[in-house]
């Protein structure tokens, strides 16, 4: 390839020095039709420019350009019809989740090319982004920003985004709180039900304890739960809840302008980010924990990739020398509503039209219910008596057989077609198949065995 030195060189050696073309060739180790083509090129190029009259730049400029060669016969070597044919999926895919309006899950092209990558395929980025170019039908304006110096343990940006996934062959949409520290780009984040106070509280708790200290300045949009009034234009008054941990964890806060994203930029790109590295290439899980494992895997996998930008370091290996600067952890802060109940005579307490079983005994009597993020506990006279999952839905039971003991003995004939066996873990479900079908009463004396000695060691003894 004819480099722009070499194009140069050959211009001197003929129109300065007056050495032959056969000479140049000689000396350059050049082809004649090459050295040939380009000095007519700058031939007809300069008489034309003198004639129309351009300045002495433009001249310049044209008849001592780069040289370029013709690609428009070039064919891809790399890029096989297979590829052709995963990439088309992609994108139809894409096209699938835009039409459900499932916009922010689709793949990027990046996304598509690590994907190929992963399944092994020699292929260039820019192949991809190339090929997947023509399906894009409109260009995308973006805006300026004004790149900011952060210090280590300064500020930390927060956002809700929304991650629509299949759960149990069910269609859900669930909420993802992240966090992202300015300066070391450091992410985390975690899958929620909803977007709400206690919910907003419980990240944080997670977020601060997983980082082992708090960030000086939390930085937040205009979100309800963090927001509770606009008092002028302006200014905004923070929530009781958000002051209360601003209080206790003695981080301090502020709120971005309206409608201005850019003033917390990291975690608006590292929500997208985030969510399509998590669930972009998979998003059918059996269960929100089977999905909240893959989250955090994906977000530890990418904090440990080394970037350019970062000196070519990790935003993992960043953080160890952040992780100085943070403020010190506070014991974890107690996140939960209390309510109390009377125990029904299903021996269950209600709570936003869910159902949590207690022992039987406790049937008519007032409990203490204290609902967390993710849990609920029930007390009676400061005793823990039952502790359950939080049910996310309308109308769910949620029902240990185990509390059922003392009336099942009395009615054994009532297990087989109860809630209770129908949510009784599967081993004991195996056991009751296998030995005890024809003997409920027996398997009703087994219960109080596995109450005392464990499932496991039962299961291991039978």
């Amino acid at each position: 390839m004819l480099k722009m030195g070499q194009k140069l060189e050959v211009l001197r050696m003929f129109f300065i020095e007056g050495k032959s073309m056969h000479k140049i060739a000689s000396e350059m180790h050049m082809s004649r039709n090459t050295i040939r083509k380009y000095i007519n090129e700058f031939t007809e190029s300069k008489s034309e420019l003198i004639e129309s009259g351009v300045s002495k730049f433009e001249l310049i400029e044209n008849m001592l350009e780069a040289p370029k060669y013709d690609s428009s016969n070039r064919r891809p070597t790399v890029l096989t019809d297979e590829i052709k044919v995963i990439l088309i999926s992609y994108i139809k895919e894409n096209d699938f989740k835009k039409k459900h309006g499932n916009r922010k899950m689709m793949m990027t092209a990046q996304d598509m090319y690590d994907e190929l990558v992963e399944k092994g395929y020699k292929i260039s980025y820019p192949t991809v982004t190339q090929y997947v170019q023509k399906y894009r039908e409109n260009e995308t304006t973006y805006e300026t920003f004004i790149k900011q110096i952060y210090q280590f343990g300064k500020v930390c940006e927060f956002d809700w985004g929304d991650a629509k996934l299949v759960l149990n062959g069910k269609e859900v949409k669930l909420k993802m709180a992240v966090f992202t520290l300015a300066k070391s780009n450091y992410r985390f984040a975690y899958l929620y039900p909803y977007e709400n106070t206690q919910c907003f509280i419980d990240a944080h708790i997670r977020f601060f304890e997983h980082l082992g200290g708090v960030p000086e300045v939390m930085v937040y949009d205009n979100m309800k739960v963090a927001v509770a009034r606009f008092v002028g234009r302006t200014e905004r008054e923070a929530t009781e809840a958000l002051k209360k941990i601003s209080v206790y964890y003695s981080f301090k806060f502020r709120f971005c302008n309206i409608r201005k994203g850019n003033e917390k930029g990291h975690v608006e790109n590292s929500v997208d980010f985030i969510r399509r590295k998590a669930f972009s290439a998979i998003n059918d899980f059996s269960s929100i924990e089977d999905a909240q494992v893959r989250l955090l895997e994906r977000v530890e996998k990418h904090n440990a990739i080394k970037t350019k930008i970062a000196g070519d370091l990790s935003p993992a290996e960043l953080f160890a020398d952040e992780k100085k600067y943070l403020l010190q952890l506070m014991p974890t802060y107690t996140n939960f509503i209390t309510a109390t109940a009377i125990v029904d005579k299903l021996s269950t307490v209600s709570y936003q039209q869910n159902r949590y079983s207690v022992p039987d005994h406790l049937v008519r009597k007032t409990v203490d219910v204290r609902i967390y993020a993710d849990k609920v506990k029930i007390f009676r006279n400061g005793e823990n008596v039952a502790e359950h999952k939080r049910q996310q839905g309308n109308h769910c039971w949620s029902i240990d057989v185990m509390h059922f003991r003392n009336t099942l003995s009395h009615k054994p004939g009532a297990l087989a077609g109860s809630v209770a066996f129908d949510q009784m873990h599967d081993t004991l479900k195996a056991i009751f198949d296998k030995h005890f079908n024809a003997y409920s009463k027996s398997f009703i004396e087994l219960l109080g065995l596995v109450n005392d000695y464990g499932i496991n060691r039962i299961d291991e003894t039978i």
